[in-house]
């Protein structure tokens, strides 16, 4: 489904970078962004097609606190206002709406670093 990878486009336009599937060392990548797919939630299933819901999860990973709280909630507001519509196809899938979760802190990892998250809930239909 890789629903994930039109959210990191998404955030690439908006000028975040350094995304991951998992939060790697510090020394690999000292300040990444991560992304987390779940999977799909069936919400309707229709005679050719099935709407619901896929989750995915923004970490953002930094040394100081308050700038992981600041890259988060400004990637946020990127998301929420974006337009959509430009990468809304991906396959047999397609965006149809899009909520998200206001930032909080999730915890600080194995190195000191902070880790803010917040979650993309993606509405999507696809084609069966």
């Amino acid at each position: 489904m890789r629903l994930a990878f039109l959210v990191a486009k998404a955030l690439l336009e908006g000028h975040f970078a350094s995304y991951f599937a998992r939060i790697p060392s510090a020394a690999e990548e000292p300040e990444p962004i991560v992304l987390r797919e779940g999977g799909f939630e069936r919400e309707a299933r229709f005679e050719d097609s099935e709407r619901g819901t896929v989750l995915v999860t923004v970490l953002v990973v930094r040394e100081v606190e308050a700038e992981a709280e600041d890259v988060a909630g400004r990637a946020e507001r990127w998301l929420r206002g974006y337009g959509w519509e430009l990468v809304a196809e991906n396959g047999s899938w397609r965006i149809c709406g899009l909520d998200t979760t206001a930032p909080r802190l999730k915890e600080r990892d194995g190195s000191g670093r902070f880790v803010y998250e917040f979650d993309v809930i993606l509405t999507v239909a696809r084609s069966l």
